[in-house]
């Protein structure tokens, strides 16, 4: 059993149950894949035109497949829940219990340093880019109130983004909203209780869009709101329940799990497009891709094909929140410097955007958030990825 050790005048510190770690490298490879879907969603161009102009083939498919990328925060949104939920399974079979106390020490000292480093410099720049050329950053005291609350992806829903480097932490909002409540969830309910909280959880997420949509609410309230962001979260629990009754996949049903998942977000996007009614649009393209989220989590599971589990790809992986957190700093910089106006010079300034990205996110690995992950690992009862 797990052991807290008592140090007078200071928090308790775990005593891991075992040197075992729970750990699966091919889902921090897929952690770097969803980054890069986000990335190349913000980046490359949306427009059919601008395929045109580049002779692409099938020039109307381009656009679509660049904006499935923004599903990218969904498949982040089914893995954080399937591992959180794995580890609490597995903290409670170890110790009898859970330690709330212990979980939110561990998850502020995961999350909060970099973010409010990020936000720290989005105040920076905003006061002093204001008239900056085209690149200009600007981030009201609200946007500021909702990071420092996390509920920034309600102030989205009102206000829409900030042009900031700010603007990707919506997302953190959604997730540090979910550390609180669920573990308080799993403290309480059988495993079975939690299946039917995970299912409840995805039933409520798609009415709660359904219910904006007939209300006559704006869209951004469908994206941003946390309601119907639970769908790809319910569904990563659910997977975490099923985990171990679940079949063992062989390679030609993980590439279909993957490729159709892949398949369902590139639809998902082209549906958001088509000229049925709103309502039909959000409710169906929200189901697909929390589906084809999960889809992808699940054929990845357990994998050992190198696309997922090669050094590089695992360490990008690895220090996939700070290229999320980060990139929009990083293309900033690049923007600044050089000002590519279009065309090839832009999306060449935005590749170099990309290695600096990852130049940063090295960098705020080692020296911030490495830190802390080491004062992290203090507080573990059930051991997990080492720093």
């Amino acid at each position: 059993m797990a052991q807290l050790v008592e140090v007078p005048g200071k928090l308790p510190i775990a005593k891991a149950h075992s040197e075992r770690r729970f750990y699966q490298p091919e889902l921090d490879g897929l952690r770097f894949y969803a980054f890069l879907g986000v990335f190349i969603g913000h980046t490359l161009p949306v427009y059919e035109t601008s395929y045109r102009g580049l002779h692409m083939p099938l020039p109307w498919l381009w656009p679509v497949i660049v904006q499935s990328g923004g599903s990218g925060v969904d498949v982040f949104f089914a893995l954080s829940a399937f591992l959180i939920t794995s580890l609490l399974l597995r903290e409670r079979q170890e110790t009898g219990s859970i330690s709330l106390r212990l979980f939110y020490i561990r998850r502020i000292l995961r999350i909060w340093p970099l973010y409010f480093l990020v936000v720290a410099l989005g105040i920076v720049f905003a006061h002093t880019m204001a008239n900056f050329w085209y690149y200009t950053q600007n981030l009201p005291w609200y946007y500021v109130a909702g990071y420092l609350l996390f509920v920034s992806n309600w102030v989205y829903a009102v206000f829409g983004a900030p042009q900031s480097i700010c603007a990707p932490l919506w997302t953190v909002s959604i997730e540090e909203q979910f550390y609180l409540i669920w573990p308080v969830f799993a403290k309480m309910l059988s495993r079975r209780g939690m299946m039917v909280a995970g299912i409840a959880t995805f039933l409520f997420a798609t009415a709660s869009q359904i219910a904006i949509v007939v209300s006559g609410v704006r869209g951004d309230y469908t994206y941003f709101g946390s309601a119907s962001r639970c769908d790809s979260l319910a569904l990563g629990i659910v997977l975490a329940l099923s985990a171990e009754r679940l079949p063992k996949l062989m390679r030609g049903l993980r590439l279909l799990l993957v490729a159709g998942g892949l398949i369902g977000l590139v639809v998902s996007s082209w549906v958001s497009n088509q000229p049925y009614s709103a309502g039909v649009r959000v409710v169906l393209t929200r189901l697909i891709i929390s589906i084809a989220s999960v889809s992808i989590l699940y054929g990845c599971m357990y994998s050992t094909n190198k696309l997922l589990t090669s050094g590089w790809i695992v360490q990008l992986g690895k220090i996939s929140y700070g290229l999320y957190a980060l990139h929009f700093t990083g293309l900033l910089i690049v923007l600044c410097l050089f000002c590519p106006a279009h065309g090839l010079n832009l999306l060449a300034g935005k590749a170099l955007g990309f290695v600096i990205t990852v130049f940063l996110a090295f960098v705020s690995y080692r020296w911030i958030e490495s830190p802390f992950l080491r004062l992290k690992s203090r507080f573990a009862t059930v051991l997990s990825r080492p720093v």
